[in-house]
């Protein structure tokens, strides 16, 4: 019976991962209903595997995304909600870096909305449990503490997680970290312009890189078609 529970879960799971995935592709009001849906298909599944950290952990990530789309009391209800799946999640799977990291996150959101004595609470919350993750799995963690830094002005430590991330090659794409207004305090240091120039030239390198090996494969599969073609001519001559 338990085993049937799982697998019945495990398919809900996946419906509601679909309606999500529908949601955060829709930019007008009907996301808000796919979002529903999503969180009705993930309630299901949860009450049919009720052990299963993975349902929670992607309920409290879909939960923080549509709460970047809203602002003001929804957002903070919807926050607040997402880091309720995200303890419960952790609960069942203690040592996941990820759940840490991603509860972390939404608690960074719900400290911008809050007075300063609460936020440096929630802050320094943010901080234990994403530190928690470094510590586990190093990198996971380093932007969201960069991030952390930032917004409290505390600069060398923020260009420290940024380069630990850089290292760890965990950091956002660079068109991401040129408009998070999280790292607005720091946008205008010379070592953080200097940082995504360095950025910018290693993305040109590889694309580079990238375009030279496309042309050596095509350059290759070509090689080869016309060796196949040659050696279709000389069986036909010989025949």
């Amino acid at each position: 019976m338990k085993r049937i529970k799982r697998r019945l879960a495990k398919n809900e799971l996946a419906r509601g991962k679909l309606q999500a995935e529908k949601a955060r592709k829709t930019l007008d009001s009907k996301a808000d209903d796919l979002f529903e849906a999503a969180y009705k298909k993930l309630s299901s599944a949860a009450l049919l595997d009720a052990s299963n950290a993975e349902i929670f952990h992607y309920w409290g990530l879909v939960l923080y995304d549509q709460a970047q789309r809203k602002q003001g009391k929804e957002a903070k209800e919807l926050y607040k909600t997402a880091c309720e799946k995200f303890e419960t999640a952790l609960r069942l799977e203690p040592d996941s870096a990820k759940v840490m990291n991603d509860w972390g996150a939404a608690l960074i959101e719900q400290a911008k909305n809050k007075p300063d004595k609460r936020a440096e609470a929630l802050y320094g919350e943010a901080k234990e449990k994403i530190a928690a993750a470094e510590a586990l799995e190093p990198g996971v963690g380093a932007y969201n503490l960069a991030c952390i830094h930032s917004l409290r002005g505390e600069q060398k430590a923020c260009q420290k997680y940024l380069e630990q991330g850089h290292q760890a090659n965990s950091l956002p794409p660079l068109k991401h970290l040129k408009v998070d207004k999280d790292l607005d305090n720091v946008r205008n240091e010379k070592w953080f312009k200097n940082f995504l120039e360095k950025l910018a030239e290693e993305e040109e390198m590889e694309t580079s890189e990238a375009e030279v090996v496309e042309t050596e494969v095509e350059a290759e599969k070509q090689s080869e078609k016309n060796r196949g073609v040659s050696s279709w001519w000389r069986r036909l001559k010989r025949s």
